[in-house]
């Protein structure tokens, strides 16, 4: 009977906290206080988009119809960045209430709209929202492309501040593949960045996924710290999805040791998901709570907290009902809009068609013989244009192909004719030395030993040299194990901690690129060793399917990358890199400032493979 009554307590505690979390918060008070005085101008489309970013976790029916108000005002006034933004919380509104093709389609128009703009802001927003949608379908490998389309440009625009939950959400997409190495990676970087640019909300989700993380590497302690300390800077807060994950874990963490720990800690994640409507971890707590209740025997609990989870269902079912309709009803007004903008279009490219017409048979009578006289003219500037182009992109392949030959003629030349002379001049040293030691004395015997130490230091200086100069890992198996190779001798030669990764990289490149490639690696790696004092080094390389990605960092002591350009006696490795960045037509992208280390990132863009 006491059971019993503790479950219906339990049931009308849900339920008063379900009617809590429809009531606005203190910030969403003081932004309605706002908005009631405010004029129809672009300002009170602000508000109404930061009341539907507020409300987006505690109540999405609301955040749609703030949404909507923001959407229709930013098109009367023709404010597009502000019709952009409305847009972007529509989207994650509807991805809160779990209406992922409805998300989908307004986060696509909003990254179309911003593309159009151009709004950099938006794109990267959207494609963060886009691969957060896919994610929570279990499509991670789509969800993937998408944050890293992100991630580069966030990273070209240095906006670090858009950069920290998009660093997070890769590792949670890793996470969900078993790929604990990578998820640690992206979300501890992710988290620095949050303690860095003081961003709370993605700070107390990265807590609870390094939880996870640290949970299933078999790491209780350190799992239960991220937990607790995620669930402390959550006072305030709305992030359910994080509580209700960081509640479950300690659930999970304290099963076979606490019981009453694991039903406590359960019926909280149960709590939060309910106040938050996270309608998926709604689902999971209570389904955690009927199990264990079922492992205990108990059938009568585990009825009582499945038919909570019925009724709690229920309730979310008919809210969730609400924003459907509010969705139908939006995918209406975005498919009327759509025709409309096609109508619209139609007409203007029918209107620019005759007046190109008009213009074209005005240009006709009155430049034809101007045409006729110049037309050989124009011919021979565009031949002799394309002739330079070619002739200049032979000219850099012939001057890199010279410098590769030369580079493998001295390292051959090293490593067959010096490195044999001091082969044969320690061989000779060692002969003396056993043929005069009976009679040496002791500190003659210890120059000999010296001598041979130098001799022997001498040959393995000149074989590392001949060895970076011709690279034959590179030649025989590939960019990714030449580059391995090149940064283990460097790891084990120095105290440096250095990560590596390649993706997509089983198949090989064309032996040109992969040459060029190495070369500004090995030019960066070095450049970093010399000038940055750092203690840790990340590399990595990542293969899509028409590009790929050089993300080398560190954190040392960083440089201004302005004032090493202005300086014509420095920044001579930077300028190679650049030549060979060049010459592979991609692009390069320095990250850096005095104190803060140095972020570089290179992309190159590859041929269709056959």
């Amino acid at each position: 009977m006491r059971e019993f009554l503790a479950v219906i307590w339990l049931l009308l505690g849900c339920a008063v906290a379900g009617m809590a979390a429809r009531q606005p918060s203190a910030r969403a008070d003081s932004l309605q206080r706002l908005l009631a005085t405010s004029q129809p101008d672009t300002t009170r489309v602000q508000l109404l988009t930061l009341l539907a970013w507020d409300r987006t976790d505690d109540d999405p029916l609301a955040a749609v119809r703030y949404g909507r108000q923001s959407l229709r005002l930013a098109r009367q006034l023709n404010f597009r960045t502000g019709e952009c933004r409305a847009l972007l919380m529509l989207g994650w509104a509807f991805l809160r209430s779990g209406n992922y093709p409805t998300a989908v389609q307004t986060q696509l128009q909003a990254r179309h709209l911003a593309e159009a703009i151009p709004y950099a802001g938006g794109i990267i927003h959207a494609d963060n929202a886009l691969g957060y949608a896919y994610a929570e379908q279990g499509r991670y490998q789509t969800a993937l492309r998408y944050y890293y389309r992100a991630l580069a440009l966030a990273r070209q625009h240095h906006d670090n501040v858009l950069l920290t939950p998009i660093l997070g959400n890769v590792g949670q997409a890793y996470l969900a593949q078993g790929r604990l190495d990578s998820a640690w990676h992206y979300t501890w970087q992710g988290y620095r960045y949050d303690l860095r640019y003081h961003d709370r909300h993605s700070e107390i989700g990265d807590l609870s996924l390094l939880g996870d993380i640290a949970a299933r590497r078999g790491q209780p302690v350190e799992a239960r710290r991220y937990y607790l300390c995620s669930i402390a800077r959550s006072e305030g807060m709305p992030v359910s999805y994080a509580l209700c994950r960081s509640y479950l874990g300690l659930a999970r963490l304290a099963q076979g040791q606490q019981s009453g720990q694991v039903l406590l800690y359960a019926r909280q994640a149960l709590l939060a998901s309910q106040q938050g409507r996270y309608a998926k971890g709604v689902f999971e707590a209570s389904g955690y709570l009927a199990r264990r209740m079922a492992a205990r025997a108990d059938s009568a609990q585990a009825y009582r907290y499945l038919l909570m989870a019925a009724v709690i269902r229920d309730s979310l079912f008919n809210h969730s009902r609400q924003v459907q309709v509010q969705a139908l009803d939006f995918s209406e007004y975005l498919h009327q809009q759509a025709l409309a903008e096609q109508q619209g279009q139609a007409m203007a490219a029918r209107r620019q068609y005759w007046s190109r017409v008009a213009l074209l048979l005005l240009a006709g009578f009155t430049g034809g013989g101007y045409l006729l006289l110049n037309r050989r003219r124009l011919q021979q500037q565009v031949a002799f244009a394309q002739e330079r182009q070619q002739l200049e992109r032979l000219r850099a392949e012939q001057v890199l192909a010279a410098e590769e030959q030369e580079r493998r003629r001295i390292g051959a030349d090293l490593h067959d004719g010096l490195g044999q002379l001091l082969s044969v001049v320690k061989l000779n040293l060692g002969a003396l030395r056993a043929e005069l030691e009976p009679g040496l004395r002791e500190s003659q015997q210890q120059q000999f030993g010296a001598a041979l130490d130098i001799v022997d230091e001498s040959v393995r200086e000149v074989r590392g040299i001949s060895h970076n100069l011709a690279p034959y890992v590179l030649i025989r198996r590939g960019l990714a194990e030449a580059v391995r190779s090149f940064l283990s001798r460097i790891e084990c030669a120095s105290r440096f901690q250095i990560h590596f990764e390649a993706l997509g990289l089983e198949e090989r490149l064309d032996p040109a690129v992969e040459m060029a490639l190495f070369r500004v690696v090995q030019e960066l790696v070095q450049n970093m060793l010399k000038h940055a004092r750092a203690t840790t080094l990340s590399v990595q390389l990542i293969r899509q399917p028409h590009q790929l990605t050089v993300l080398v960092e560190d954190n040392g002591v960083g440089f201004c990358p302005t004032t090493l350009a202005s300086q014509p006696e420095a920044g001579m490795g930077l300028r190679n890199i650049q030549s060979r960045v060049a010459y592979l037509r991609g692009t390069l992208h320095i990250d850096s400032r005095p104190g803060h280390g140095t972020s570089i990132s290179i992309e190159i863009p590859l041929a269709p493979a056959n």
